[in-house]
């Protein structure tokens, strides 16, 4: 079996060799975005991503990919969707790429919320916008990120991230600033790992839809757009002008919530382990807003912990001890 580890530039090593080598079977991308191609006698013949298919989900998986690959040799009856011969289907995502390195300068925090510019009506004729901008801007409400307006418009989030970034260079759309940019995104992902563990480790159904009922009611009550939808998925509508530190206010507490809500269904160590393999894949930055704003207590290194912390003092919690 042919397999590895693989970027970018391996991929294309990869797609050529296989088109080489006329191959017939199946390519599985496992990592950041995973995804799925599919050869017959070397012709590659279709691509899927969790949201994609066909040419699009090639270029998504080309720009994006950082994992693993597996490749079996196996049958494959697909219908093709691969419309583009590989040549241009790699001229294609390659520029595409060239696209995303520009737009990942101008866009540094992906799960910075959005807002819009407001604009002199006399300059309308200095802003050229066609189809997918007005698509990406009807969705900018100053909450949402980038890859939440991609899933919103069905688009490929390396197509929207460009846009955006092209509507940023234009004056038409900003950021939140650096330091609630990057709690959103400690947020995301913490509250990301505890729900797939509620999802995962919670075994009666009803008891993951009490905890998913009476999570969204408290941060209803508390007045913060915050709400755990199942699985993995989180929705966190806090705007992007809520002062810093009510930001940071709110996602601790609601992390507090999910983390009390988490211990139903797993030992504390085993937690706790989850939670120090996120903590270590923090950038230096980011430790430094966990310690800023009391996270310390949820997140921290294996080598940090002491006796168990007391993040529980509400009195009001999702799961009784």
């Amino acid at each position: 079996m042919l397999e590895g580890r693989i970027e970018r530039q391996g991929f294309l090593d990869i797609i050529q060799l296989l088109a080489m080598s006329r191959k017939t079977g199946r390519l599985e991308i496992a990592g950041v975005t995973s995804g799925l191609l599919f050869f017959s006698q070397g012709e590659l013949l279709d691509c899927h991503t969790e949201k994609l298919v066909g040419d699009e989900a090639f270029t998504e998986l080309f720009v994006l990919v950082s994992g693993s690959f597996k490749f079996f040799d196996e049958e494959v009856t697909l219908t093709k969707r691969i419309s583009k011969s590989l040549t241009d289907l790699l001229s294609e995502a390659s520029q595409r790429a060239n696209d995303w390195d520009a737009a990942c300068a101008e866009l540094p925090y992906e799960d910075a919320a959005l807002v819009l510019i407001p604009v002199d009506p006399e300059a309308e004729s200095k802003f050229d916008v066609g189809a997918m901008d007005w698509a990406i801007v009807s969705q900018v409400n100053g909450r949402r990120s980038f890859p939440e307006i991609a899933r919103l418009l069905g688009q490929s989030k390396t197509k929207v991230g460009i846009t955006i970034a092209n509507l940023k260079k234009k004056g038409l759309i900003a950021t939140e600033d650096e330091e609630s940019a990057q709690l959103r995104s400690i947020f995301r992902r913490t509250a990301m790992l505890l729900c797939h563990l509620i999802d995962t480790r919670v075994k009666q159904k009803r008891n993951r839809d009490r905890i998913y009922t009476e999570f969204n009611k408290w941060t209803f009550s508390k007045g913060w757009d915050i709400r755990m939808l199942g699985g993995d998925d989180i929705e966190n509508d806090i705007s992007y002008d809520l002062p810093v530190k009510e930001k940071g206010e709110a996602y601790k507490q609601s992390l507090e919530q999910m983390y009390e809500a988490a211990r139903s269904g797993l030992n504390r160590t085993e937690l706790q382990d989850h939670l120090s393999d996120l903590y270590e894949r923090l950038t230096e930055k980011e430790r430094n807003l966990v310690t800023k704003y009391t996270l310390s207590k949820l997140l921290s290194s294996s080598k940090q912990r002491g006796e168990e912390p007391e993040i529980w003092d509400s009195g009001d919690g999702l799961i009784s001890r």
